[in-house]
């Protein structure tokens, strides 16, 4: 289900737009039918009442953007992916996403595999792909993050 801020008895996780995941996609990648596409749209841009910018720093860094995903049908994440953001310098924010398997999938402690380091998180309308071995990280602030992953199924 997606929360889209949509109405004066709304709010966003928190009080922080940043952390407001508002879609989730997932479909095969074209082509090749073994690897999956991940999509999440965060952070909407603007809100109802106010349409300007929510916050100056796209992301939280303190928050974690997570796609778990259940391989096996038992409703317990067998796989996860973590995104965890910069604070934003230098005028902007780079994004580094991990890749955990088993009982590091199902929690919410650290570790895991780098499957990309610091990605730029992009300004504009100038998006920034960042392709690591078999992962591309894609994000264009107001958009989404859009990431290409291996097969789900080890």
């Amino acid at each position: 289900m997606s929360h889209h801020y949509s109405g004066p008895d709304f709010g966003f996780p928190r009080g922080d737009a940043r952390l407001d995941l508002t879609d989730l996609y997932a479909f095969p990648k074209p082509g090749d039918a073994n690897k999956s596409i991940l999509i999440m749209n965060v952070h909407p841009s603007a809100t109802v009442i106010h349409p300007q910018p929510t916050t100056s720093e796209p992301f939280a860094p303190d928050g974690l953007y997570e796609l778990k995903i259940d391989t096996n049908g038992d409703a317990v994440a067998d796989i996860a992916y973590r995104v965890s953001v910069s604070s934003l310098s230098g005028g902007m924010q780079v994004a580094t996403v991990r890749r955990l398997e088993g009982t590091l999938a199902a929690g919410t402690a650290d570790g895991g595999q780098v499957v990309v380091r610091e990605a730029p998180v992009s300004a504009g309308r100038d998006a920034q792909i960042t392709e690591a071995g078999d992962y591309r990280f894609f994000r264009r602030v107001g958009e989404a993050i859009r990431f290409s992953s291996t097969p789900w199924v080890p």
